[in-house]
């Protein structure tokens, strides 16, 4: 009882907070403009971790999806501190996971900063260990992935068209649209790519600017239930369709649609539901278990009708490390705009709802 009663204090403080520090919304439709923004600060006395990602919703056969999605520094959060992986202190500790619906089960690795991870305090160079390397700096970027017989190798052309999950003096996270073009290559088979992917960083304080040790489990932040889909609508336009809950409770539920001739636009008339899950709980590397959806549906707008209704099939291999949590690809059906739509995306999921 306790327990809850704390969570639902929590739950009610960081909605309000939020709509008093938080800008993210009246960023939106807006170019971006923060072009030094995206540092690693391991070094910082200010940000405890930063978050670098790469997603791409819609590759062709046998990889379906492709995604890196990386934290420099730990969070001090239930659902994305992966304490039994550490290999240094959370503070020093990076971490990645990545690949394709192919490379199933792996990339998930930690790395110690300034042993087997380089990040360039100007963002220049970021690189988990010989896996994973992102180069360059806004608007281009080169991404490398090297794991066995997996290998990508893309060029990155990051648009203005910025997508703003957080923004205040403390905290910033962000997605951009961007062109990508290069190679995925599974031993010999290789094949040419291009498209529209996401391009993501973060950064935030953490205990762990005070604190060389993991946090006990009750001490972590109660972020405890994590849900994001990114789909490409058609050759121009891709939406972002996410779910935060605090203590069980959904903080935000939302849509970010932007297209290359567009700036953002937020929608929080949204909701989410799993239509079910998989028959079998997922085991993940710290002995505990995951209940995993494998059917779920967005609705953006009224229900009777919405501009945006997205079914979803689970329909690769989940891969852990996001965390403490998994990400897969699905397929899609549903409509926009009045008009039927199918298609593939990406998933990122994180239930940690029982502890």
């Amino acid at each position: 009882m306790a327990n809850r009663l704390a969570g639902a204090a929590t739950h009610g403080a960081l909605r309000a907070l939020r709509s008093v520090f938080d800008r993210a919304d009246s960023l939106a439709g807006r170019p971006f403009t923060e072009t030094d923004l995206m540092v690693p600060h391991t070094r910082s006395r200010r940000f405890g971790w930063t978050h670098y990602g790469v997603m791409i919703p819609d590759l062709p056969a046998p990889h379906r999806y492709f995604s890196i999605m990386s934290l420099i520094g730990a969070t001090g959060s239930l659902a994305f501190d992966n304490d039994h992986a550490l290999a240094a202190e959370p503070r020093k500790n990076a971490s990645v996971v990545t690949g394709t619906a192919a490379t199933h089960p792996r990339h998930f690795g930690n790395y110690e900063i300034g042993r087997d991870g380089r990040f360039s305090d100007d963002g220049g160079e970021i690189r988990f260990g010989r896996e994973v390397e992102i180069t360059g700096s806004y608007p281009n970027y080169k991404v490398e992935v090297a794991v066995e017989d997996f290998t990508l190798s893309i060029d990155i052309e990051n648009t203005d068209k910025v997508s703003w999950f957080f923004h205040s003096p403390v905290y910033k996270h962000m997605s951009l649209l961007s062109h990508y073009r290069g190679q995925v290559a599974i031993g010999e088979d290789r094949q040419q790519i291009e498209g529209l992917c996401a391009f993501e960083y973060g950064a935030c304080p953490s205990p762990y600017l005070l604190r060389s040790k993991p946090l006990p489990t009750r001490f972590k932040a109660p972020l405890n239930h994590f849900v994001y889909h990114i789909i490409n609508l058609d050759p121009t336009h891709q939406v972002l369709l996410s779910q935060y809950s605090i203590a069980g409770r959904p903080l935000m539920t939302f849509a970010l649609l932007r297209s290359t001739d567009a700036y953002t636009s937020v929608h929080h008339d949204t909701t989410y539901e799993v239509l079910e899950y998989r028959p079998a709980e997922a085991p993940t590397p710290d002995g505990r278990s995951m209940r995993l959806p494998q059917r779920t549906r967005f609705i953006v707008g009224d229900r009777d009708r919405p501009w945006l209704e997205l079914e979803t099939t689970m329909d690769t291999p989940f891969t852990y490390g996001l965390g403490t949590g998994f990400v897969g690809g699905f397929a899609y059906t549903g409509q926009w705009r009045n008009e039927a739509i199918t298609g593939r995306g990406y998933v990122e999921y994180i239930d940690r709802r029982d502890g």
